[in-house]
């Protein structure tokens, strides 16, 4: 395929589940300019399917495999008949070095949250999906209907092909056999989500599902703090999700100069209403015990991030 000029084409955000990479992606795609391609992981896992973690370094962006990526990016930029093509999906956090060998002229955004929060929502979509495979309620245990709420990132591929290959990568042609599909693959036969980094299966079996949480966004954030320093200043933009849905408008305005992009007036009506108040619920939801299991992981980065 022979590429158009690539420079500023495509966008990646960066930051753990629940950071507010959903919300800021969902944003940025009502730009007439830009079309978010949602959390495409089989085309970023297409050689790495069967890999025990998710993170990856620039010595696995072979040429064989650059080719491949950047194809399906240029094909969907294409398509989509944008300027610029973003990609929030969390686990790419994990993969910055990956990227920019696949990427080199990508920018990125990093968007921030108080870890803390972070903990309390990744660890609810964690219970929410353990009881979907395990109600005792139920006399059918595995309950398909609400399983496929959760395969809400399907119904976000707007192109049949893509819908396709999702469904494949994640089943490898079993759509009956759960202990084949993806998922149940990936943690190795328990129930889990999220990003899988470096050697997480110890933590796993020596920690309590929380503090697993809470090590997952400890880790996108190490990860993230590790690169940035290596992305040219004119690639790259922090921002808090505090910040954005305190002072929504100017936040976004800040990201759409930084894409060299116009915040028009139609741009600026479409942006949803942000719940300004969605900020320190761990200290309503949280008890005590739990708040002391998650300190020991959290606070040393808390404190160097100024939370």
């Amino acid at each position: 395929m022979k590429h158009p000029n690539p420079e500023n084409a495509f966008v990646f955000i960066v930051g753990s589940p629940r950071s507010g990479t959903s919300i800021l992606g969902e944003i940025l795609d009502r730009h007439d300019q830009v079309s978010q391609w949602f959390e495409p992981y089989f085309v970023w896992d297409h050689f790495f399917r069967n890999h025990p973690d998710d993170e990856r370094s620039d010595r696995e962006a072979t040429p064989r495999v650059v080719n491949q990526i950047r194809n399906d990016f240029f094909r969907y930029l294409k398509n989509s008949q944008s300027t610029l093509v973003v990609d929030k999906s969390p686990r790419n956090s994990l993969k910055i070095p990956f990227i920019r060998k696949i990427f080199p002229e990508a920018r990125f955004i990093h968007i921030l949250r108080d870890g803390r929060d972070v903990t309390l929502s990744i660890h609810k979509e964690w219970l929410r999906r353990k009881q979907i495979v395990n109600d005792p309620s139920q006399r059918n245990r595995f309950k398909y209907a609400k399983a496929l709420q959760v395969w809400r990132w399907l119904d976000m591929q707007p192109m049949l092909q893509d819908k396709l290959r999702a469904i494949w990568f994640e089943t490898n042609g079993h759509f009956i056999d759960r202990s084949k599909h993806l998922n149940f693959k990936r943690w190795n036969g328990a129930v889990g989500w999220g990003p899988r980094f470096k050697n997480w299966e110890r933590v796993f079996d020596e920690k309590s599902n929380l503090e697993f949480n809470a090590y997952q966004w400890l880790k996108c954030v190490e990860s993230i703090r590790d690169s940035w320093d290596v992305i040219p200043q004119e690639k790259r933009l922090d921002i808090r999700y505090e910040e954005m849905i305190g002072r929504g408008s100017q936040t976004i305005t800040k990201i759409i100069n930084f894409l060299g992009l116009e915040a028009t007036d139609r741009f600026l009506s479409s942006l949803p209403v942000l719940k300004k108040g969605n900020y320190n619920k761990w200290q309503q939801e949280f008890s005590k015990n739990q708040i002391d299991d998650i300190s020991s992981i959290l606070n040393p980065m808390l404190n160097k991030l100024g939370y």
